[in-house]
């Protein structure tokens, strides 16, 4: 029987080339995506220009993706996420559903990847060997991020950490094919990938660094945040992005746990999840990387600064990233957000003035990308970031 490909929207850049793994099993072959220039153009030709910003991207991309030729229509499905709250994100299935029935692509399926039983007719069900992979892969991603946004402005040789990185991912991938990783090898790989980036020649640079917080998919996607890493690596700056697992336990503490029948069965996961993140930064702090708190530490952080009530969306995560990236020593702080993102205004730009009052050290920048922005306007806010002293 021929595997069904699984179309993923492009996301999350640094960490799809390990999560993608998860995805692979005897049914399905998973695509992630490709950068997709017209995808804002494509995807307001199918959805109103009031919806949210990263939908539109998506839908695009998506379509884009459909009338490429490059797919058996007959043998193919996309997936989409639902966080299942109130963020319109959890409302995508049914935008993307409207969308290829108006551009003749009705009879493709949509999956459902999410954790509250939604969609239970197109919900892609999830195996215990799935979500293993998945933990693995984004803990990985996460140590590999931290590590080589910490080396490449210092690199004495040019392209020696990018080799590095391509070569770790390439004897990840498969090792997240073999077999199981059991715990014990996992924190021996966060220990040889933190040191392998460590032991990389470096300089003696002033460099700026820059820290990025905000709303998921712009934060992570550089389709959502018109390449910004490489924007601002281009100026030579080192760029602090926290990892995706803080998000993870995020979500999983504040979305599933408060729910008795599945937080039940989902304690475990979260147990397990903090237990090796904590061990991953523990090698990188080991190595000579700077890292937030893990998760389970957050919350003394934060006290009498968050409101930590505020849980829709990205919630009191976005607060929490700039408060810990402040006390990291790294003063400019980027806020990226999708235009008129209601969770970001209220957690994001709304936290804004209270954090800068407690830290008058800092400087917290808030940029809003739209589909009727303009990016020199982007660009612009984010050069006064780096000129303010």
């Amino acid at each position: 029987m021929p595997k069904t490909t699984i179309l993923i929207p492009a996301m999350l850049d640094f960490h799809f080339p390990l999560l993608r793994y998860a995805f692979c099993t005897p049914r399905y072959t998973p695509v992630i995506l490709e950068d997709c220039p017209d995808a804002a153009a494509l995807g307001l030709e199918y959805v109103h220009n009031d919806l949210c910003y990263p939908a539109v991207l998506i839908i695009g991309q998506m379509l884009h993706a459909l009338g490429s030729g490059k797919y058996d229509l007959s043998s193919t499905v996309l997936m989409i996420p639902q966080a299942g709250d109130a963020c319109r994100g959890s409302n995508y299935l049914h935008m993307i559903r409207k969308a290829l029935q108006r551009a003749g692509y009705g009879k493709v399926p949509i999956l459902s990847l999410n954790l509250k039983g939604l969609e239970e007719d197109t919900r892609l069900h999830i195996t215990p060997a799935m979500i293993h992979r998945a933990v693995n892969g984004a803990l990985l991603s996460d140590l590999l991020m931290l590590a080589y946004h910490q080396t490449l402005p210092y690199q004495q040789q040019a392209g020696e950490t990018e080799a590095l990185l391509a070569r770790w991912r390439e004897r990840l991938g498969k090792r997240l094919q073999g077999r199981r990783i059991t715990q014990r090898e996992m924190k021996a790989l966060y220990d040889e990938i933190a040191l392998s980036f460590a032991q990389i020649p470096r300089c003696q640079r002033q460099v700026q660094r820059i820290g990025i917080v905000g709303e998921l998919y712009v934060k992570y996607c550089s389709l959502g945040n018109c390449g910004l890493v490489s924007y601002l690596h281009s100026r030579g700056c080192e760029v602090y992005v926290n990892g995706l697992s803080w998000y993870a336990l995020y979500y999983l503490d504040t979305h599933i746990i408060e729910d008795a029948a599945s937080g039940r069965l989902l304690l475990p996961l979260l147990n397990w999840l903090s237990r090796m993140q904590t061990r991953m930064v523990e090698s990188l702090r080991n190595a000579g990387f700077q890292s937030a708190e893990p998760y389970d530490r957050l919350h003394r952080t934060g006290q009498g600064l968050i409101p930590y009530g505020v849980h829709t969306a990205d919630g009191w995560l976005i607060s929490w990233e700039a408060v810990q990236l402040v006390q990291l020593g790294i003063r400019k702080v980027l806020c990226v957000q999708p235009f008129g993102c209601m969770p970001n205004h209220i957690c994001g730009k709304g936290m804004y003035p209270n954090l800068q009052r407690h830290f008058p050290q800092a400087h917290l920048v808030s940029v809003d990308y739209d589909t009727s922005g303009s990016l020199v306007n982007v660009e612009n806010r984010i050069q006064m970031l780096l000129d303010a002293q």
